[in-house]
């Protein structure tokens, strides 16, 4: 279902994106459109999950979390129930931040995140690699963060 945003709407995304914390006051003096409308305009982005949430963003090092891996997985076999099964191991594994469904020469592309190499490690052993559906991985080491962000471009 395509939902439709109007340029208050997008202000107030591009604008919550940088800091969920404005109220609904500052937000509706930034966009010229009273508090009530922004209050009501949030509450359904949020009813239509457009705002799946609000978080604290935290900063992986400084909370001792220092090796980001990028992690190729391919499966053994295919079809609805091992992606649901796989999907469901990865889902339920911590050390993975993001996991994307890909085409290619892999079927899955992770980011992992851990303190140190050797729970890395543990993970790929213990966890991903003795999984019985993954054949094979690859993994690339990030050397550094040169790009974060969880903002969208939209068009205003």
């Amino acid at each position: 279902m395509k939902i439709s945003l109007d340029n208050p709407d997008k202000a107030i995304l591009e604008l919550l994106q940088k800091d969920s914390n404005l109220t609904h006051q500052e937000i509706s003096s930034k966009i010229g459109v009273s508090a009530t409308s922004v209050w009501r305009r949030i509450k359904n982005l949020e009813e239509v999950g457009i705002i799946r949430a609000r978080v604290a963003l935290l900063d992986h090092h400084k909370i001792g979390m220092k090796v980001c891996v990028l992690i190729s997985v391919r499966l053994v076999r295919h079809g609805d129930d091992t992606r649901v099964e796989f999907e469901k191991f990865i889902t339920d594994r911590p050390e993975v931040l993001e996991c994307y469904a890909v085409v290619g020469s892999f079927d899955y592309s992770l980011m992992v995140v851990v303190p140190d190499v050797e729970k890395f490690e543990k993970f790929l052993a213990s966890h991903l690699l003795a999984h019985p559906l993954v054949a094979e991985s690859t993994s690339v080491f990030a050397l550094r963060q040169v790009k974060y962000s969880t903002e969208f471009l939209l068009d205003s």
